[in-house]
């Protein structure tokens, strides 16, 4: 390789690298948003996939035993006792 050839493979290289400097970092920018969305969404199809098999445990409550799972709901969801049962509520205590 003669010195005209070297000097040559040095500006292709150094365009190369210069480009892949002005250029790349933008891409590179996006490729990490990219990667931050992706995670994002991962984690919100994770937890809706858990939010869909509640409603779907609770759907096929509804669907064998409707009374039983109105009964239930009431209790759970809008905090109903049955008769001579007793609510307690604690100061302070983290609510569901």
């Amino acid at each position: 390789m003669n010195d005209e050839q070297k000097r040559r493979l040095f500006y292709i290289l150094a365009a190369l690298v210069f480009l892949a400097a002005a250029f790349g970092n933008q891409h590179f920018s996006r490729l990490l948003i990219y990667r931050k969305n992706k995670k994002i969404l991962e984690q919100k199809i994770a937890d809706l996939d858990r939010q869909n098999a509640v409603l779907r445990k609770q759907l096929e409550m509804f669907e064998k035993n409707p009374a039983q799972a109105y009964y239930d709901l009431a209790r759970e969801e809008l905090g109903m006792v049955a008769p001579g049962e007793v609510k307690y509520r604690f100061i302070g205590a983290d609510e569901e």
